[in-house]
């Protein structure tokens, strides 16, 4: 069989190669070969894994920490890993060392390897840790699109492209795959700004997106897509902005607040639901105690029937809503505003809700009252309310911001800007909560290649995520490499 030396990739290579980088034999009552690609950043000295003293692989069971086979080589040494056993739920592990300190890491997304089938040739995206790293491809310009993370992969949709009125809207949907680290269109959407997005149904779920503006007015249809198809139904009900969808565990969709163009806000609640091929969609008895607009809505944790918080937003007189409601999606019905009303220590708007491992929410930036970026940090959880946990940095974006869940729990506040209409920025930083002492750490990680704000960031199955987007002209995405940690 066909083997890479490891020294072809250790000592660097030129801008954009993708990489043979080993072969893995597995047993059985025949040969199966794997041959993952090795994905390395492109013009990207900073990120690049390289020059390195060892690199250990391991194959393991998706989620385990146990390794099936674990081996470590020193440089020159072929990369061949022998007696890997057929499974449908194999990850490949590949870590980079420096003397005793482990500095880059990479992962395959989940593999099947089984006798007699064709064996999968995945990419592994393998650079520095906690390192942004240029990717090679250039997605469509989006400013305030959808990142939307489906079945591992990534899907762009909608945005801007920094011109003015509609012709600037972006119609194509496109996909990243980490699997083959191709960049592909798989379809169009109508052209509208301000849309929303979550995952309906299951096993597996379709995406669907909702509301905006489309020709000056309320997007009355909605539009759901995977990665084959897009399909519109029409559906007046839904011509809103500044509405939220929040994905049930069940597989439903609850549809909140928000308002038609140039109205105040709504109180509404609408449950979408998928049926085998049809979808249903109903307007619940429910209505909000307060009315609102560009709020979040975040849904509590995994459980069955886990409730959504409602949080912050613009009421009906244009000011931020002081208090949060929660919605309980076993009896249809919102928490008893007599007995539920926690106040946020700063009322926003605009603002991001992260769910943290405990299961509190981290509630980041947003514009106050009086028009001014919120630096003041939140935490809510069901016991306490809202509670102060200390301010973002001075250099952290606190509005056209994204917050994305790293898979250790962490969030990663990358881009935005500093006030409205100020410019985009390069910075990233990561807020950790201190499980103890309840406190939020916000410390500087690497910066951005490119200024980003309104752009997309998402989680992709590999354990990285994926930056893109955000600027007026077509750019590099990137793609930020997390610690090891949590990516089994």
């Amino acid at each position: 069989m066909a083997v890479a030396p490891y020294d072809r990739w250790a000592r660097g290579r030129a801008a954009g190669a993708a990489l043979v980088g080993f072969v893995l034999a597995a047993c059985g009552d025949g040969a199966t070969v794997v041959t993952p690609v090795i994905d390395l950043p492109v013009d990207d000295v900073d990120a690049t894994a390289a020059p390195l003293d060892k690199i250990a692989l391991s194959v393991a069971h998706a989620g385990s920490e146990s390794p099936l086979v674990s081996l470590t080589f020193a440089r020159d040494e072929v990369l061949e890993v022998p007696g890997v056993p057929f499974g449908d739920d194999l990850v490949i592990h590949m870590t980079g060392q420096v003397g005793a300190s482990n500095v880059a890491y990479g992962r395959t997304c989940t593999i099947a390897v089984s006798a007699g089938a064709e064996p999968p040739q995945p990419h592994l995206f393998f650079s520095r840790s906690v390192k942004f790293a240029n990717l090679g491809i250039a997605p469509k310009p989006r400013i305030g699109g959808l990142g939307i993370p489906y079945l591992g992969a990534a899907l762009l949709v909608g945005g801007s492209d920094g011109s003015t009125g509609s012709t600037g809207l972006v119609t194509e949907v496109e996909r990243f795959d980490p699997l083959t680290g191709a960049l592909t269109v798989v379809g169009g959407v109508l052209p509208r700004d301000r849309a929303v997005h979550a995952l309906l149904g299951t096993s597996p779920p379709r995406v669907v997106v909702i509301g905006g503006t489309f020709e000056a007015a309320g997007a009355k249809f909605i539009e759901v897509l995977d990665d084959r198809r897009i399909e519109r139904l029409e559906l007046d009900g839904m011509a809103r902005i500044d509405l939220t969808a929040t994905s049930l565990t069940d597989g439903r969709v609850i549809v909140i607040g928000g308002h038609a163009p140039g109205d105040t806000a709504s109180g509404e609640i609408d449950k979408l639901t998928l049926n085998d091929e049809s979808f249903e969609v109903r307007k619940l008895p429910a209505v909000l105690a307060h009315p609102r607009g560009d709020h979040t809505a975040t849904r509590l944790g995994e459980d069955f029937g886990a409730p959504v918080l409602i949080a912050g937003g613009v009421g009906p007189d244009g000011t931020p809503v002081d208090v949060a409601e929660l919605f309980k999606p076993l009896s249809e019905e919102l928490a008893n505003p007599m007995t539920f009303a926690p106040p946020m220590i700063v009322p926003r708007h605009g603002h991001t809700a992260s769910l943290m491992p405990d299961g509190s929410v981290l509630i980041i930036g947003g514009i106050d009252k009086v028009g001014q970026v919120v630096r003041k940090l939140e935490l809510f959880s069901v016991d306490a309310g809202f509670v102060d946990v200390g301010d973002l940095p001075a250099g952290a974006g606190g509005i056209d911001f994204s917050a994305t869940t790293l898979p250790d729990g962490r969030i990663l506040i990358a881009g935005g800007r500093l006030t409205p209409g100020s410019p985009a920025l390069d910075s990233a930083y990561i807020a950790r909560l201190d499980p103890l002492g309840g406190s939020v750490d916000v410390v500087a990680t690497d910066r951005m290649a490119i200024a980003r704000a309104g752009h997309q960031a998402l989680i992709l199955c590999d354990g990285t995520i994926l930056i893109s987007g955000g600027t007026p002209g077509q750019f590099p995405a990137e793609r930020y490499n997390p610690p090891a940690l949590g990516r089994r």
